[in-house]
């Protein structure tokens, strides 16, 4: 096999062999960017995701350690003296949420309607209220089509 690309090689003039040597030097080139691109964009899809993924472990470990840090007594159980709509309202209106419907329902029990919210805020407030000893007993959760979410639960206080 060689040795008849030797014997064409030998069979070509001068100037054919600069045109053939040109085109398979351009050949090696592209073929050479076409296999380095997908490369050197996928080292670089790496990098943006290994880097998402430690931002998202280090959010996870704050809410971890945020969870672990449960008070001894529960807030919870602390809003006898205050009725529970009461204690909702004003943690909710704390954080900048209005509740747009606050009905208390029994002895720590209530139901809690929210029209408009940034889904961050309102998740965030959810569940340091699960933090404080509340339970969501019902939870309905719908997109807007301006970006905001809207919100209907059921909260009790814990033990209840």
């Amino acid at each position: 096999m060689t040795e008849k690309l030797q014997i064409w090689w030998t069979g070509l003039s001068l100037r054919e062999r600069w045109l053939v040597g040109i085109a398979g030097a351009l050949a090696l080139g592209v073929l050479l960017w076409a296999g380095g691109r997908p490369a050197f964009a996928a080292f670089a899809d790496l990098e943006v995701r290994h880097g998402a993924a430690i931002e998202r472990e280090g959010r996870v470990a704050a809410k971890v350690g945020l969870l672990a840090q449960r008070p001894a007594k529960s807030v919870a159980a602390a809003v006898d003296a205050v009725a529970i709509d009461q204690y909702l309202a004003q943690s909710a209106s704390e954080i900048g949420l209005t509740l747009d419907r606050n009905e208390a329902r029994g002895q720590g029990q209530a139901t809690i309607a929210i029209a408009k919210a940034k889904a961050p805020v309102l998740t965030d407030w959810l569940a340091s209220l699960e933090g404080q000893g509340f339970v969501v007993d019902q939870l309905t959760i719908t997109p807007a089509a301006d970006g905001t979410v809207g919100m209907t639960a059921e909260l009790r206080k814990g033990g209840q």
